[in-house]
């Protein structure tokens, strides 16, 4: 019986050591992409965005953050009437704050019992709330009419708006010489849904442009944190 006992013992013991995940609490990172409007002109382009980020993790597979983006975003064709008909044009030189929380697959999934699920513990999705703070460094505001007239597009040069965030992407994990999950590597992709009509400049009545939803842009990046801070144990 007392064999036995320790054998117990022994066991769950081993069972507890293989389970445990060690992680930091805190998170600083950095990252850069490209980031693409959709809002009221067909043809967007893709531009350079940088970021800065902090998180806290809650544990090593979920995570609430807060994320600086500073970037650019334009479309259209100020003198090409095959790119816009109105010959439109923007380039919009934008600040935003996100607040997000994240879940990976590993909070799940016992992964350790499949090296696929293994490979594919870090993939996560998220959502969150932010604010973006647009400003137009250059945009067309007219365009010159058949009767010789002059039509001024709608809208603002600058506005501060509120958006949705939805993320997906997956984390890679390195560890250092005690186990703890030292640096992160993410490949991320950002759908921002944008309350408003301030991303493009532009604010045409549907009745005239066609306008059949609200402005939101992409943004695709890639991302390295740095994790340090009070420890956990999982």
């Amino acid at each position: 019986m007392r064999k036995f006992l320790l054998f117990f013992i022994a066991c769950f013991i081993c069972s507890a050591a293989t389970a445990q995940y060690n992680f930091y609490r805190l998170s600083i990172g950095a990252g850069a992409g490209v980031s693409k409007a959709f809002g009221d002109l067909e043809k967007n382009y893709i531009r350079p965005t940088g970021l800065v980020s902090f998180d806290y993790n809650l544990t090593p597979f979920s995570s609430l953050s807060a994320e600086i983006q500073k970037g650019m975003l334009s479309g259209g064709d100020s003198v090409n009437t095959s790119i816009d008909l109105h010959k439109r044009f923007f380039k919009n030189s934008y600040t935003s704050l996100v607040l997000s929380g994240k879940v990976q697959l590993g909070e799940f999934v016992e992964f350790e019992r499949s090296n696929p699920v293994y490979a594919l513990r870090g993939f996560y999705i998220g959502t969150g709330v932010g604010v973006i703070n647009s400003k137009m460094a250059e945009i067309s505001r007219s365009k010159l009419r058949e009767d010789g007239s002059r039509y001024v597009f709608p809208g603002d040069d600058r506005g501060m708006e509120l958006m949705v965030p939805v993320n997906t992407g997956i984390s890679f994990n390195f560890v250092d010489k005690w186990g703890f999950t030292k640096f992160v590597l993410q490949f991320n992709y950002q759908m921002n849904m944008v309350f408003g009509e301030s991303l493009d400049g532009y604010n045409d009545p549907p009745t005239i442009f066609k306008n059949n939803h609200k402005d939101f842009y992409s943004f695709t990046s890639i991302r390295f944190r740095y994790s340090f801070g009070p420890e956990g144990l999982y």
